[in-house]
């Protein structure tokens, strides 16, 4: 990360890390394995600062390691302590909608807000906010940035009017704060719970812009991630610095402030122990217009040297090795699949314990990298190129076969996941809405590409009060229960 210097990276004393947990120790606490593949080695003084799976900052040695742990994704932050309220504004940019911005502003306690008026119709009033107006309409995402000037504290939150964040969000959020490195914090946004239409228990297994499920450091996860400018929270400094929300982008500005922080070296994080809920589309059209919507931001950013790493997610080539094999025939893919993986898992057991049965753990290892590879080439072939996808079916009888059985195998293996979601829609009814999301995302992505070298495109324009300080060891047990095979147990 190098915008901070050594000493300015520094992790505050109590700040603590928690190894993720796949993450195997061996040779007490002397060898890390990963499952994707990564092996790290500790000296004996490193090992022994691990104390079942945690690292708490006491001295330089601990807070270096800690560090090592974050940079190479192996733990998670578990902060003692970050920012308080005083040192928050909340900015809330609108265009109409009053009473909705009213019930937002009243859900929030004990911090500064500001809502910035984008030229509604009917000038927005609210006596308990700094309300800014703009003479003329500029966009949300140059509403977002006058109040990112405006605001006078170190951090800034980000919400839209209708949302209702959770009991806990602030506190969260602004814990990881407390990691100089980081610059944004992104919460997980769920549908309002209750619904009963297909749409909308859809939205609740699969949210349309939701970085995932886990915790996790969004500068490396360079895969189909997106970040919601519904909510999320940044160090108001780095924002300015990086030139704030561009306009550009219209579904997705928040996730080139991601891309553009973490080129200018800071950290980015996810947290879905911070929850914000916000209500789904309750019909088809706008449900699909969101999607394509969420495709079209994608394809700008795919387009941008402000996104490098997200073009290199799609074309590396064993991403295109893979789906040609596929397409080709299942057989051969998955011999070659299988000659690959058996090569990566000899290198491997080199690296690991003997007392671990280095072969067996290489190969379990690789077998996951495959099962990723395969959810990867899935997405590719049938979201992304999902037109091109339907040419080879054409043009290739056999892979029609294919193409069928993916779709019906990458949907319920996406539904068995997700299974623990309270409002869930049956297995079915889940495989045909995710298949339609496919659709518009990828004509959205498709039309994105050629509008962005082009013309303009027409899809750019696509609570609860606060009841204190949470205790930071309720937050940090609920981060841990992230491990779990519960994931949505963290939800608050």
């Amino acid at each position: 990360m190098g915008i901070l210097s050594a000493a300015a990276r520094m992790l505050p004393t109590g700040f603590s890390v928690r190894l993720d947990g796949k993450v195997r120790v061996v040779e007490d606490g002397c060898v890390l394995l990963a499952p994707w593949g990564t092996v790290l080695r500790l000296s004996v003084a490193q090992a022994a600062c691990l104390d079942d799976g945690v690292v708490e900052v006491v001295d330089d040695a601990s807070s270096k390691l800690a560090r090592l742990l974050l940079d190479e994704q192996f733990a998670h932050p578990r902060p003692l302590k970050g920012p308080g309220r005083d040192d928050l504004t909340v900015v809330i940019p609108a265009r109409g909608d009053a009473d909705a911005v009213r019930d937002v502003v009243a859900g929030l306690g004990g911090v500064a807000v500001i809502v910035v008026d984008d030229c509604s119709d009917a000038p927005i009033e609210c006596a308990r906010a700094t309300v800014i107006r703009h003479d003329r309409a500029f966009g949300l995402a140059e509403a977002r940035n006058t109040g990112l000037r405006a605001a006078r504290t170190p951090y800034v939150a980000f919400l839209d009017p209708g949302v209702v964040p959770d009991v806990l969000w602030i506190e969260a959020t602004l814990a990881h704060f407390a990691d100089p490195d980081v610059a944004m914090v992104v919460p997980r946004v769920l549908p309002l719970p209750g619904h009963k239409r297909w749409i909308e228990q859809y939205e609740s297994m699969r949210p349309a812009m939701d970085p995932g499920r886990r915790e996790c450091d969004l500068n490396t996860r360079r895969w189909d991630y997106s970040v919601p400018t519904t909510a999320l929270m940044v160090r108001r400094d780095a924002a300015v610095k990086v030139g704030g929300f561009d306009g550009a982008f219209p579904a997705f500005n928040a996730t080139d402030l991601c891309v553009r922080l973490g080129r200018a070296g800071w950290r980015s994080r996810f947290d879905p122990v911070a929850v914000v809920r916000a209500s789904p589309p309750r019909s088809m059209v706008p449900w699909l217009h969101m999607r394509a919507a969420t495709g079209y931001g994608s394809a700008r950013l795919y387009v941008t040297k402000s996104s490098p790493e997200r073009i290199a997610a799609v074309s590396r080539s064993w991403f295109v090795l893979g789906l040609t094999l596929l397409l080709a025939g299942a057989r051969r893919a998955a011999l070659v699949s299988a000659v690959v993986s058996l090569v990566h898992a000899f290198r491997l057991a080199r690296s690991i314990p003997v007392d671990e049965r280095p072969l067996w753990t290489a190969l379990s290892m690789s077998a996951l990298g495959l099962s990723g590879l395969a959810q990867r080439c899935a997405v590719l072939m049938l979201r992304n190129v999902w037109p091109v996808t339907m040419l080879a079916t054409v043009l290739f009888p056999r892979a029609r076969r294919v193409v069928l059985a993916v779709m019906l195998a990458e949907g319920v293996a996406d539904w068995a996941a997700r299974r623990d979601v309270p409002d869930r829609i049956d297995m079915a009814r889940f495989v045909v809405l995710r298949r339609l999301d496919d659709v518009a995302f990828g004509w959205g992505l498709w039309r994105g590409l050629l509008e962005v070298r082009y013309g303009d495109s027409s899809l750019g324009g696509a609570g609860r009060k606060a009841r204190g300080v949470a205790p930071v060891h309720l937050l940090n047990a609920r981060r841990n229960a992230l491990g779990s095979e519960n994931p949505s147990a963290v939800a608050i």
